[in-house]
């Protein structure tokens, strides 16, 4: 688990700066296949095949953990006709999020949350979709908290990255956990006795860390000359991480489905 604290201001920064960049849309559309501000490694057809997998259909009450702005959420409901509540604790994100999707209420709500800190009622959603949000968090209690908002037939959809951060030290970091069986969130769902199945986007996640280094080198100076140099920054340091730590056989991106009811 890490210090989400130390973040705070850069994600502040990002949801603002992302919302009205020029060179970020462009990038977005370029690198994930449509501009939905994303931050992390997910594309398009990431999450199509999310949306696959956990089965999400018209009439379900779909939560979606870190929404950011809400553009993911906003296409998968879109997409499904699901009513998709999505929670984040950056208050500008949710407030853009809401004012972009006012005509889609009846199937699009927005909440400032923190997601360590879920406060539903039990039993109240159909599908939890968590894309690298479960980082700054305690695994187990976040789980917990999650399986209690989940309708006893309920499912869940995390991507999920196990990676040797550059400030560690490749010999002294524990190779095995980055097996799909062995990292952070398959052993803690295996203590909740939490059946699920695994899909590897390893080597998707290092495509697509070599893609962004391309595109970002074309529109650096797009990015300079809106003074948002900070957002080609974050991206080019995330690709540089996964380049290294693939190439160093110490990173694995999976796609976790986990499904209460078996």
């Amino acid at each position: 688990m890490m210090d989400a604290s130390p973040f705070l201001d850069f994600y502040l920064k990002f949801h603002e700066a992302a919302a009205v960049s020029e060179a970020n849309a462009l990038f977005c559309e370029r690198v994930y296949g449509k501009n939905l501000c994303q931050q992390g490694f997910a594309e398009m057809t990431h999450l199509d095949h999310l949306i696959q997998v956990t089965g999400i259909q018209a009439g379900q009450q779909v939560l979606d953990l870190g929404c950011g702005n809400g553009m993911i959420a906003e296409y998968i409901s879109d997409r499904t006709g699901a009513a998709v509540t999505g929670v984040d604790f950056i208050q500008g994100a949710i407030h853009t999020a809401e004012t972009r999707t006012q005509a889609k209420r009846v199937r699009l709500n927005f909440r400032v949350m923190d997601i360590a800190q879920l406060a539903f009622p039990r039993a109240s959603f159909d599908v939890i979709l968590s894309i690298d949000t479960l980082y700054f968090s305690d695994l187990d209690d976040s789980l917990s908290r999650m399986v209690q908002t989940l309708k006893p037939s309920g499912r869940m959809g995390i991507f999920f990255n196990q990676t040797c951060p550059p400030w560690v030290d490749l010999e002294t970091f524990p190779r095995e956990s980055v097996h799909p069986d062995r990292t952070d969130l398959a052993q803690a769902l295996r203590g909740m006795h939490l059946p699920y199945q695994v899909w590897d986007y390893s080597r998707q996640d290092y495509e697509h860390a070599q893609r962004r280094k391309v595109v970002l080198a074309e529109l650096k100076p797009l990015y300079e000359k809106e003074d948002r140099l900070f957002l080609y920054e974050s991206y080019e340091g995330e690709a540089n991480g996964v380049s290294h730590a693939y190439e160093n056989g110490v990173h694995g991106r999976y796609l976790y489905r986990v499904d209460l009811a078996t």
